[in-house]
């Protein structure tokens, strides 16, 4: 089977943690080449540990995508992403990219334009929706749910990396990038949410909405619930750094849908749930921490037969990282996959959006840039 060979975007967690084991143990699929981040001391850091010439490190995206040395570009950084997709579809390398695809309906018509043009292929990294306890839960449902209720504990990101693949001797970014990355977030807040609304709750959007419960809108779309509407939006501190968020909204036919998503520091696991009922069956999702890759997910689906009921039970182990990168491989060799990035990447901001001005006019902020 051919191998594609692949550098990568970012050398932060995810690429430590999750995507370069994966990758370094599937060379029956990929060839690592490279990798690219700002911040050069942490891409030496990976490559010494992954076997990658320090000759293919580079401290900007562009020097990777020109280098010629790829067939795929897989855009892991944090913040936005989609100067890098663009220009790579430009440069004609096949783009995986971890979420969100974009903030602004400007980034969305650019990464649309480019694709198009490209002749290339371009994957949303929705890892939940290649998770077998998901397609199995796709599967299983045989009718229309009466509502879907979503709840996330979150503790710190640090608790859930403690036991993952990362690498403990990553150099901090420097000060200067880090003013760098704080003006382009704002900027971007910006131009999505106006001054006055991205002042006030701008890294809600972009990294609690956009960062974390974007992962619940792509595994409601592969159980085909579909926001179209936002009925209500409640989020504390408010105002302040809010670290909970509840969503009520419903789906064209009228499915409700709850999502409650709480930060809690020390939480002792992060938990993850996805309730799905109407009034004759039931499908529960139970994810565990993202990064913890071999510890199943759970899928327990509940029917009625008669006056009876009865219970079936799935253990997923296959990682789903894993088996997104199996359906990229695929992607690069034969241009087929499940999923429209496009019209995936425009439903998220659309609900993200929806949600923002719902925020903003309980809380009587003014609204500019894209929900103006």
């Amino acid at each position: 089977m051919k191998r594609v060979r692949v550098g990568l975007v970012g050398a932060g967690a995810v690429a430590s943690s999750v995507h370069l084991p994966i990758l370094t143990r599937r060379s029956d699929l990929y060839e690592v080449v490279a990798i690219a981040d700002l911040n050069l001391a942490a891409t030496h850091v990976l490559a010494d540990r992954f076997g990658i010439s320090r000759e293919n490190c580079f401290d900007s995206p562009d020097k990777l995508i020109t280098s010629g040395s790829v067939d795929a570009i897989m855009v892991l950084n944090s913040g936005s992403h989609s100067e890098v997709v663009v220009s790579a579809l430009g440069a004609g390398l096949n783009v995986f990219c971890e979420k969100p695809l974009a903030y602004t309906k400007r980034e969305m018509v650019e990464i649309e334009k480019a694709l198009k043009s490209s002749g290339k292929q371009l994957m949303i990294g929705y890892m939940k929706t290649f998770d077998n306890a998901v397609i199995a839960a796709r599967n299983a449902i045989k009718s229309r749910p009466k509502t879907v209720d979503v709840l996330v504990l979150h503790p710190s990101g640090d608790s859930q990396l403690v036991t993952s693949e990362l690498s403990v001797d990553m150099p901090a970014s420097p000060a200067a990038l880090n003013g760098i990355f704080s003006k382009i977030k704002s900027e971007t807040q910006q131009e999505a949410l106006g001054e006055a609304a991205a002042k006030s709750f701008g890294d809600l959007y972009t990294d609690i909405v956009l960062g974390s419960v974007i992962h619940e809108f792509s595994v409601l779309r592969a159980l085909n619930v579909h926001i179209t509407e936002v009925d209500f939006v409640d989020r504390w501190p408010s105002p302040g750094q809010s670290e909970a968020i509840i969503i009520h909204a419903r789906t064209a036919d009228g499915v409700r849908v709850t999502i409650r998503w709480f930060y809690l520091d020390q939480y002792p696991a992060y938990q993850e749930e996805i309730r799905w009922v109407n009034e004759e069956e039931g499908h529960h999702l139970i994810f565990p921490s993202p990064y913890i890759l071999r510890i199943p997910t759970q899928l327990i689906s509940t029917r009625r037969r008669g006056i009876d009921h009865e219970v079936t039970r799935t253990n997923s182990y296959s990682a789903s990282f894993e088996n997104e990168l199996v359906a990229f491989h695929n992607l690069v060799l034969t241009g087929k996959q499940e999923y429209d990035p496009i019209a995936d990447g425009y439903e998220d901001l659309a609900i993200a959006q929806m949600i923002a001005k719902k925020i903003a006019e309980r809380e009587g902020t003014q609204r500019g840039g894209d929900i103006a």
